[in-house]
């Protein structure tokens, strides 16, 4: 009776050992710095393998595949497919000891400067590429053979708009914005953005300060940023009111580029800009700009939000079938959709289970190059509810995204399927009330 037991014993261990090979590959090592932990997939070929990482105690998983074919991002719910453009011929590492960034150098990189976000106790070191080696395939390469490194690409970001935006119209009494002549006094805005024009008439006699991330402090193509200004704080008389004109605003000029074709930004130069508006204590930052994930991004988002400062972030402008764009696609922030006068979509609006609310986004009219101009998009969106979060927690400062979250879907006018659905997020953002 011996003899039929170790035979089928064998045929057990046979059968372990094969199920064994259709699990998951091993991960190496928990690496944990400042806060940032996580652990990598082993298997050395070029598939997309998952990166988890916990920042603030929150795990969040991303396809670390940085080609052009895309790669998964989890959050705590369904997995996005995500990917995007770069800074080429440059890494950055977060956090990195002397240790790592000697094994850097041992590997042919070239170690540059140190960025220091010091509101966020961030230190982001610039690493410029080997010859012939791409960024994606460099970060892979770093990430495999330094495992205690934390190694992003410096992707890059663009303005929330549209290129040639068409001639809608709409008002942005749609949302039930009242204001006094005080409105928006004792309150501090911020936004990161392009350069924003002061000398503009719509900005005339407004509190604004502007500061520029570009490594040469030439300041970007102005027309986004000013068009974004003037939707916050321009002048009530200035043929563009704001709806906080009153407010300060604190506007990082984190692109670069001169002309409107050729203007970018990227996740060291907006995590700058970011950290600044942390320093300024700002209540609520308006980002109207879209682009990958970027777990560096998601860092600075969480370093803002551990501050209970809001981030309300347009939802992008790649059309219905467009991939989440980011920051908005973070759950941390508040992500804007657009409708036009008549409460319809904008066609051109990207749709998902991450929209927040919708706000006026078509035919805007704006301060532009010579003088007024219509716009589109969710860039244009996104202030109207920067400006009802600001009001929130001006009368509610310890309100904290969660609570923000809440009053915007309390308040919301219902719009499309019932309740939330992947159109008009939660429906119409409202204006809390009078603004005094």
């Amino acid at each position: 009776m011996a003899k039929p037991a170790r035979l089928t014993f064998a045929w057990l261990l046979i059968l372990l050992l094969y199920l064994g090979t259709l699990l998951p590959a091993p991960f190496e090592g928990y690496i944990d710095r400042s806060g940032v932990a996580y652990a990598e997939d082993d298997d050395d070929d070029d598939d997309a393998y998952v990166v988890y990482f916990e920042v603030d105690g929150v795990a969040y998983a991303e396809d670390d595949d940085d080609d052009d074919d895309g790669g998964a991002r989890t959050s705590g719910v369904d997995a996005i497919r995500e990917t995007g453009r770069y800074e080429p011929n440059e890494v950055l590492v977060v956090n990195a000891s002397s240790a790592v960034l000697e094994k850097v150098r041992a590997l042919g990189f070239t170690v540059g400067p140190t960025v220091a976000l010091r509101q966020m106790n961030l230190f982001v070191t610039r690493l410029r590429v080997p010859a012939g080696v791409s960024a994606p395939q460099a970060r892979r390469n770093l990430a495999r053979r330094i495992p205690e490194g934390y190694f992003v690409l410096n992707h890059v970001y663009r303005v929330a708009a549209p290129a040639c935006p068409e001639d809608r119209c709409y008002g942005p009494s749609l949302i039930g914005w009242e204001a006094s002549g005080r409105c928006g006094r004792g309150i501090k805005l911020g936004m990161v953005d392009t350069a924003v024009n002061k000398r503009n008439p719509a900005l005339s006699g407004r509190r604004v300060t502007t500061r520029s991330f570009a490594e040469d402090g030439r300041a970007s193509s102005p027309t986004h940023g000013t068009a974004v200004a003037a939707l916050l704080v321009g002048a009530p008389a200035s043929g563009f009111p704001g709806l906080l004109p009153n407010a300060e605003l604190y506007a990082a000029d984190t692109f670069i580029g001169t002309s409107p074709e050729m203007l970018r930004t990227n996740v060291l130069l907006l995590s700058q800009g970011l950290d600044w508006l942390l320093e300024q204590r700002v209540a609520v930052v308006n980002v109207s700009l879209t682009g990958p994930a970027n777990r560096l991004l998601r860092v600075a988002v969480g370093r803002l939000n551990q501050q209970k400062i809001p981030i309300i972030a347009a939802a992008g402008n790649g059309g219905p079938g467009a991939r989440p764009a980011f920051p908005a696609a973070y759950p941390e922030t508040v992500s804007v959709t657009a409708v036009d006068h008549l409460l319809r979509p904008y066609r051109l609006a990207n749709r998902g289970d991450y929209l927040t609310v919708a706000a006026p986004g078509v035919r805007i009219w704006t301060p532009g190059p010579r003088g007024g101009q219509y716009s589109d998009g969710t860039s244009f969106a996104t202030p109207h509810v920067t400006a009802v979060a600001a009001l929130l927690r001006h009368r509610q400062p310890d309100l904290d995204h969660a609570g923000l979250a809440a009053k915007l879907q309390t308040n919301a006018r219902d719009l499309g399927a019932p309740g939330k659905d992947p159109v008009f997020g939660w429906g119409l953002v409202q204006s809390p009330g009078r603004c005094e």
